[in-house]
């Protein structure tokens, strides 16, 4: 009885999402992820291990841009949180691959970039 009402009350609420043209799709960190797994060859473990750091240093670089107004020091800020997560990192996936973390990231952003570019000359 209980699992019904659980399905039931799931399937109430996917119309009304289904409907919203504005749904949010997968979360940015989940798609890096992806992306990481592919480009530095995360293991399913290793990537269930970094998922929550990973998070937790994208909130930390946003906030690093929103804080500091100072060109120079935002950026002396994210190379120290560079060196901090990579020292974090390198527990679970090595040295090697910690430092390819942040190639990829550059990578991602580039490709996020493009893509918004994309999407803005398509609309225009």
């Amino acid at each position: 009885m209980r699992l019904i009402f659980i399905f039931l009350l799931l399937l109430t609420g996917l119309p009304g999402r289904t409907q919203n043209a504005s749904a949010p799709g997968p979360k940015v960190h989940e798609v890096f992820l992806d992306f990481l797994t592919e480009k530095i060859s995360l293991t399913p473990a290793e990537k269930k291990q970094l998922r929550p750091l990973v998070i937790r240093y994208l909130n930390d670089a946003k906030n690093i841009s929103k804080t500091n107004k100072d060109p120079l020091l935002r950026e002396q800020e994210r190379i120290s949180l560079k060196i901090d997560y990579r020292k974090r990192f390198t527990p679970i996936i090595g040295e090697a691959r910690a430092t390819r973390f942040f190639a990829a990231e550059q990578l991602f952003r580039k490709k996020i970039r493009e893509e918004l570019k994309k999407r803005n000359v398509k609309e225009n």
